[in-house]
């Protein structure tokens, strides 16, 4: 029987500076979503969201920006990420 030792050394760093502690990552994409209201009555009720974008990635013409969707522009989102994600993703619509 062969017994293992973890080794617990600490790995040696360089030491961290503010800029890197706290300035962004150096590739980011960040994507917020968020309900803004639901209009109309009855069968013509729709609801609203807004999605803002920050990165600076270059793919991106635009570092920062901000659009206006929806809920029915999203319908295609669900079977898109499942089948990027291979089923890891799960969406739920507005209740």
């Amino acid at each position: 029987m062969v017994e293992t030792v973890a080794d617990t050394r600490r790995q040696i760093t360089k030491p961290q500076n503010l800029n890197d502690a706290y300035g962004p990552p150096s590739n980011f994409l960040e994507i917020n979503v968020s309900y803004l209201q639901t209009m109309g009555v009855g069968w013509g009720r729709f609801t609203i969201y807004e999605i803002r974008v920050k990165t600076n990635l270059p793919i991106f013409k635009l570092k920062e920006s901000t659009v206006r969707r929806r809920y029915s522009d999203f319908e295609w989102l669900p079977s898109e990420l499942e089948r990027e994600s291979k089923g890891r993703w799960s969406f739920s619509g507005p209740e």
